[in-house]
């Protein structure tokens, strides 16, 4: 009975110990495969799915698997939508997009941190852009328009050059034009003192009159139309030193002679007294008359206009003029020397609406100068511009109206703009008479003209610094980078490395220990088979060309995650084994 005791009691221990042993190394088994699938799942495939608090979670991806024994790495890519939406965007704004080498993170966690860094990066670099788009296109619309103001300002510069150019090479020939200062011997600029008697004149306009008329448009003011015969008297109203406004009728010639000459000679010899005869050959009104501004300065000499009164721009006012220069003792100066250059200046040429409005000079026998630049050319006897040379949307070089036209004079009439040549020419005046024109007008607008004639040819001048060329605004497109994110893992326990015999340094052997007598032992039980026989180290130091190779009878086949528990379970098991057996063996011997 005790024998059958005893084997069930043994047999108790070791099934109990087995299967508490069993058991426990199942179980951990057990845990330690859920987690490596929890951790197969994070490296295998796609991230589990983004919590209510999380907008965006990264994407993994297994990109490489390496197994070598029981050791397995697995490399994956580590993706954010972040990351792919900002890299959309960069597309989509045209920037460049360049990619560089993969980053290696220790996490998921850290890979999609630095993907959302880039992000971030990018999705500024879009909107910089987009501001400097916006910008860009505001500059660019300006640079149109200072481009286009360049334009102008680089064409007239280049016409004005290259007609200094060809000015100053007519100077030093002295031919030409060149004559204007190689041999000019009349100096007849301006004469603010100079008194005027006219003779001739029978209708002088009121003061009261010409007041009533003086805020009139200028064309309005030569209306022959808007003034009746009581406006006019006999008389001069007008002191010497004024300019006087009065009626011509066509035929009539008058005698203006102009004194207290201070300031004009010829060749050196003072010019006393100017007497000029105008003579009105046609008119563009119905009644065949004129209204004449005469001025009591010889060198801005007149102004005549009358109403266009028909149609088909057919009719002109013509008014042949011819001057004469007094010295001190009363005598004509003889001008055959071709030493009296004088100008012919503000010669108008404009088509518009109201007419095709041309202002011409008929040299007679008076020898014509042609300004290098000027639009104002000989043809046949008469010169004038054949082209509109007033207004540039017309095909003009240079704009006449305006305070820097080419047509504006200061408050003397002196020409103001460097550009004055383009309207004007010259003439050697040989003493001959000459006469200028105007008409083209459309009926209804009045046809007008100043003349002037002085010594002051308007030349070329030089033209100055040349514009400079606005700079074009320039968009840069930036280049943003980005780059991947990868994790490595590993899972398993690798291979023991080696060590290197020649990185071992040889312990110094041990001096022998002195053995202490010892009591005989007593003859032990005997045991059981279930025996673990592990092999005694060997802790000779190894010599340099050996490898020191741990040797085990068993190894253990279960999971190497958490190996200390398991050791432990298994020596409590063991350990209980042995406990039975030996309660078997002496119940044994007590029955025996």
């Amino acid at each position: 009975m005790k024998s059958k005791t005893a084997r069930i009691t043994l047999l108790s221990g070791l099934v109990l110990a087995a299967f508490a042993t069993t058991n426990v190394l199942a179980e951990d088994a057990a845990a330690s495969q859920t987690s490596d699938a929890a951790a197969n799942s994070n490296t295998a495939g796609t991230a589990p799915a983004a919590s209510s608090q999380q907008a965006q979670s990264p994407t993994v991806t297994v990109t490489k698997t390496e197994t070598a024994g029981n050791t397995t790495v697995t490399t994956s890519d580590v993706a954010s939508q972040e990351l792919e939406d900002a890299k959309a965007a960069a597309q989509n704004a045209n920037l460049n997009l360049t990619e560089t080498p993969a980053v290696e993170q220790p996490s998921v966690a850290a890979a999609d941190a630095d993907n959302k860094a880039q992000a971030q990066k990018i999705n500024q670099a879009v909107a910089d852009y987009d501001q400097a788009k916006t910008q860009y296109s505001q500059n660019q619309n300006q640079y149109q328009q200072n481009l286009a103001a360049y334009n102008t300002q680089k064409a007239e510069y280049d016409a004005k050059k290259q007609a200094y150019d060809d000015y100053q090479q007519q100077v030093s020939s002295g031919q030409g034009a060149g004559r204007v200062e190689k041999a000019q011997g009349l100096i007849f600029e301006n004469e603010p003192k100079a008194t005027v008697t006219i003779q001739g004149v029978t209708d002088y306009l009121d003061k009261a009159a010409r007041a009533a008329h003086l805020t009139d448009d200028i064309l309005e003011q030569f209306n022959t139309d808007k003034y009746s015969d009581a406006e006019f008297v006999l008389n001069n109203p007008y002191d010497p030193k004024e300019d006087a406004w009065f009626k011509m009728a066509v035929g009539e010639t008058i005698a203006v002679t102009y004194e207290n000459i201070l300031n004009s000679s010829y060749n050196k010899q003072k010019i006393s007294k100017v007497v000029i005869t105008y003579k009105l050959n046609s008119s563009t009104n119905s009644d065949g008359t004129a209204i004449v501004e005469l001025f009591h300065d010889p060198t801005k000499t007149i102004f005549i206009g009358a109403q266009t009164s028909n149609t088909g721009r057919n009719d002109k006012i013509s008014v042949t003029m011819q001057v004469t220069f007094f010295d001190e003792n009363g005598n004509a100066i003889d001008l055959s020397d071709n030493r009296s250059i004088m100008s012919l200046s503000s010669l108008n040429h404009w088509t518009a609406d109201y007419g095709d409005h041309v202002e011409k000079v008929e040299l007679g026998n008076n020898e014509f100068i042609q300004i290098p630049g000027s639009s104002i050319s000989l043809h046949g006897n008469e010169i004038y511009s054949i082209a509109d040379n007033q207004y540039k949307k017309n095909g003009a070089t240079f704009d006449g109206d305006g305070d820097d036209g080419w047509d504006a004079v200061n408050a003397d009439g002196d020409p103001r703009s460097a550009a004055a040549y383009y309207g004007a020419g010259a003439m050697t005046y040989k003493g001959e008479p000459f006469t200028f024109t105007v008409g083209g007008n459309d009926q209804g607008v009045p046809t007008a003209i100043w003349f002037a004639t002085n010594s002051t040819v308007a030349v070329p001048e030089n033209p100055g610094e040349e514009p400079k060329k606005p700079n074009e605004p320039k968009l840069e497109k930036p280049t943003v980078t980005w780059h991947k994110n990868f994790i490595v893992e590993t899972q398993g326990v690798p291979p023991e490395v080696p060590e290197d015999p020649g990185t071992l340094t040889p312990e110094p052997p041990m001096p022998p220990t002195p053995q202490t007598p010892q009591p005989p032992t007593p003859p032990r039980a005997e045991r059981p088979n279930v025996m673990v026989s592990v092999k005694p180290r060997d802790f000779r130091p190894a010599r340099k060309d050996e490898t020191r190779v741990r040797e085990r009878e068993y190894q253990p086949t279960l999971p190497q995650t958490g190996d200390d528990r398991h050791n432990s379970l298994s020596v409590i098991g063991l350990v209980s084994a042995a406990f039975a057996a030996t309660t078997l063996l002496a119940a044994k011997r007590r029955e025996d």
